[in-house]
């Protein structure tokens, strides 16, 4: 992909934009899950993620059932999206005690799909 385009598509808006089409694409979230969009209506084990998520450049966000939450962070990896052609993101899945459940390198084709890339 051309570098100028996906330093575009680095902005945050836009990232942002890739993990809400990741989040409702993947299906890995309950049917009546909901999004919490205020960071401190969240425990500060889960919040102190999302602060560090900003300070490194990245978006968030997160979903609950109570009492489970999902906090999602993540960036989009410049040279992944170059080599493979498509936005890749280096995504982590936090839950409610703040422990990493997931985390992986994600590519979005043409088609509106997201793969899981080898690591």
């Amino acid at each position: 992909m051309e570098t100028l385009r996906l330093r575009r598509m680095q902005e945050p808006s836009r990232v942002q934009r890739l993990l809400e089409a990741y989040v409702s694409r993947a299906n890995i979230l309950p049917e009546d899950s909901y999004p919490i969009r205020d960071p401190r209506e969240l425990p500060p084990r889960v919040r102190i993620h999302i602060a560090r998520a900003l300070a490194e450049g990245q978006v968030w966000m997160c979903w609950a059932r109570t009492p489970q939450i999902w906090l999602f962070t993540c960036e989009m990896s410049l040279a992944l999206s170059r080599e493979r052609g498509a936005p890749v993101l280096l995504l982590r899945c936090y839950d409610e005690e703040g422990e990493l459940k997931d985390s992986g390198t994600w590519r979005y084709d043409a088609l509106g799909a997201w793969s899981r890339c080898a690591e």
